[in-house]
């Protein structure tokens, strides 16, 4: 006999379907996401499933809907999650409030504190929208699903090249499918904020496209149109989050929190050690640089040059400096060097060229190193320690200092392969990465033809002259023709099957 009692269905998707229920063990109102039954047997959508709920169950703040619980209904899996008495933010926005600038301010302030504890535990919410935020009857906000949360570290979550989310309300980061960090969530929750301040969703088009076309042409003095309706301090704060550069956005939740003459405890504890940790790392750089001179002028006439074992000062300073700042997670590996704590949540740029004797990974060769090598199939780019080295196949070897390398291969249309190599001095080897290990195909025959949209991104237009490649998982495909009514499907494709979606449009009414 199930423990929870169905009362309503609230809302439901292409995998889930969310019903308010009473648990009876418990004796209280919540709500149930069940996956649905043609979806919990594929491991691959438990497994993403299972994540959501993970994501959610240790962010313990009055601004996050709580997941209390990962369980099952009727045979599938199911998140058992916090009801909240009120209604979306999406549903007031609609009946036009009065207080349209103390709403603003209410949600900005809220859901900023709520990301505030999601992003220093690695986590990114991706689709942040005014149907994801409750209003309670006691006016408290709440941020809820985080059905596409994005754990910073987790090596099965694509980190560039896929788009998720929901098109009116994505950053330009997102629309290319880059890798996505805090600074997104910002973009997103500017989105939403102008929409409660004027009513207009300003990304919105009739087509996936016309969204795209706007937001990646979006400039911050757009904006100024409602220069004479929106306080002018309230307009810079909208620009600063909507800043098309995340460069230029917030740092920080807690930095966007203190421009509008907030913050909390916490937040601030962490700004003040992060802060510390700048201030003192001048000194401490000068100090190890003084006491390395000392070294050196003690034993460099004594000693060979050779048979001093290499010691690195600022990687020893920087470490130092890393320790005094927040760790998202103890249990996350992170690179033996940490070049600036601010940079922490910041996408590698793909401009930046291969460093060489500059990091503390990528050293001269030398006695205590050893020369890399990286294969992959197809093309990838290669990241060792989070800095780009190159795209395979590159033109020579990179030497490693010893110890453990984190080593992520990236190819834009499939998901990232990440790995963990252990360096020992000499031991010279080759690191591989077989994307198609775990790739499937896709065949499509369309009447009369149609542009294939997968997870919303464009791959070809039938007839296909070759099959798409596809990451092995649940995919969302859209077949698209001015003439006819898309067809959308969800499709499981399996490693090294190919599965083939015969359909015929239909005409538009």
């Amino acid at each position: 006999m199930s423990q929870f009692r169905i009362e309503e269905k609230i809302s439901e998707s292409g995998s889930t379907t969310v019903y308010r229920a009473f648990q009876e063990t418990l004796d209280r109102p919540v709500l149930l996401k069940v996956l649905h039954q043609h979806l919990a047997n594929d491991p691959v959508v438990r497994e993403r499933f299972t994540r959501e709920a993970k994501a959610c169950a240790h962010l313990r703040s009055e601004h996050i809907v709580q997941v209390y619980d990962l369980t099952e209904h009727d045979g599938c899996p199911a998140i058992v999650m916090e009801y909240v008495q009120g209604r979306s933010l999406k549903d007031i926005i609609d009946d036009m409030p009065s207080d349209r600038d103390r709403l603003a301010t209410n949600t900005a302030v809220s859901i900023l504190k709520g990301l505030s504890l999601a992003h220093r535990r690695g986590i990114v919410h991706r689709d942040i929208k005014p149907g994801n935020i409750l209003v309670a009857d006691d006016g408290t906000i709440k941020l809820t699903d985080f059905g596409l949360a994005h754990i910073a570290h987790s090596p099965t979550v694509t980190i560039e090249g896929t788009v998720l989310g929901t098109p009116a309300y994505m950053a330009p980061e997102q629309i290319r499918g880059e890798r996505v960090d805090a600074r997104t969530d910002f973009f997103s929750l500017g989105v939403t904020l102008v929409e409660v301040l004027t009513g207009e969703r300003i990304f919105e088009g009739s087509t996936y496209s016309e969204c795209v076309k706007k937001i990646i042409e979006f400039r911050t003095d757009h904006l100024d149109r409602w220069s004479t309706a929106v306080p002018v301090e309230r307009l810079a704060f909208l620009k600063r989050l909507m800043e098309p550069d995340p460069n230029k956005r917030f740092e920080s939740a807690g930095e966007a929190l203190e421009s509008l003459g907030e913050g909390q405890d916490e937040e601030k504890r962490f700004d003040v050690a992060r802060r510390l940790s700048r201030k003192l790392l001048f000194p401490v750089l000068a100090f190890a640089g003084v006491a390395a001179f000392v070294v050196l002028l003690y034993f460099g006439t004594s000693k060979p040059a050779s048979d001093v074992p290499p010691h690195d000062a600022t990687q020893e300073a920087l470490q130092s400096d890393s320790s005094l700042a927040h760790r998202t997670d103890e249990n996350v590996m992170r690179p033996p060097a940490i070049v600036n704590q601010k940079d922490e949540h910041r996408p590698v740029r793909e401009d930046r060229k291969p460093t060489s004797g500059t990091s503390a990974a990528i050293v001269p060769p030398g006695h205590d190193s050893a020369n890399i090598s990286f294969t992959s199939n197809p093309w990838a780019k290669v990241y060792v320690d989070e800095r780009l080295v190159g795209e395979t196949p590159l033109a020579q070897s990179i030497s490693l200092e010893r110890g453990k390398h984190s080593i992520m291969f990236s190819n834009p249309s499939f998901d990232p392969i990440l790995k963990t190599i252990e360096v020992y001095p000499g031991k010279n080897e080759v690191v591989s990465a077989d994307f198609m290990e775990h790739a499937g195909f896709l065949v499509c025959a369309v009447q009369p033809w149609a542009e294939v949209y997968v997870d919303e991104q464009y791959k070809d237009t039938t007839p296909l002259a070759k099959p798409i490649i596809l990451t092995a998982g649940l995919h969302h495909i859209r077949f698209h023709n001015n003439a006819f009514n898309d067809t959308m499907q969800i499709v499981t494709i399996r490693p090294r099957d190919t599965l083939a979606v015969t359909i015929s449009l239909r005409p538009l009414r």
